[in-house]
């Protein structure tokens, strides 16, 4: 059982690169046929991963890399992870479009893994407890998930 810890989410502005990547990555994304990609608040998850330490981040489940982006752009060494080849070619475009060093993996986060400090899933809600225990099994003490639940609902949660 993971615990969970608060979070800062004041939505606070995002600079005006950071607003045009988010953009440009939603238009790219509804160019590929994608069934299962949804986007996040990208505004409320901004906020989140600005009140954060800069650390490794990973994201999996990176659809179209906005993110993984975001938090590149915040500071972070940003990884995503990503399932459908479409998307992560996508995003591995959209990143150097914007002069980004993130890097985006083609796989399941479930079965190849990357190490970091601060792990985000938006994932659907029948797969929380599947991604809670995969972050239980794989990654080390100190590391923090980021689950996206909802809107305005990001929460995070670390091994007791």
């Amino acid at each position: 059982m993971l615990s969970e810890i608060p979070l800062n989410t004041k939505i606070r502005a995002m600079p005006k690169s950071a607003s045009l990547f988010v953009n440009d990555g939603l238009s790219r994304s509804k160019t590929i046929n994608c069934f299962d990609f949804v986007p996040s608040d990208y505004k409320v998850v901004y906020a989140v991963l600005y009140s954060m330490p800069r650390e490794r981040f990973c994201e999996w489940g990176s659809g179209i890399g906005i993110i993984t982006g975001l938090a590149d752009m915040l500071g972070f060494d940003a990884c995503g992870i990503e399932i459908n080849d479409q998307m992560a070619t996508a995003s591995r475009e959209l990143l150097a479009d914007f002069g980004l060093s993130a890097t985006i993996k083609t796989g399941d986060y479930f079965e190849i893994s990357h190490d970091a400090d601060i792990y985000f899933a938006y994932c659907w809600p029948g797969q929380i407890l599947r991604v809670e225990q995969n972050f239980l099994s794989i990654i080390p003490d100190q590391a923090k998930l980021l689950i996206y639940y909802s809107a305005e609902d990001v929460r995070c949660k670390v091994k007791p």
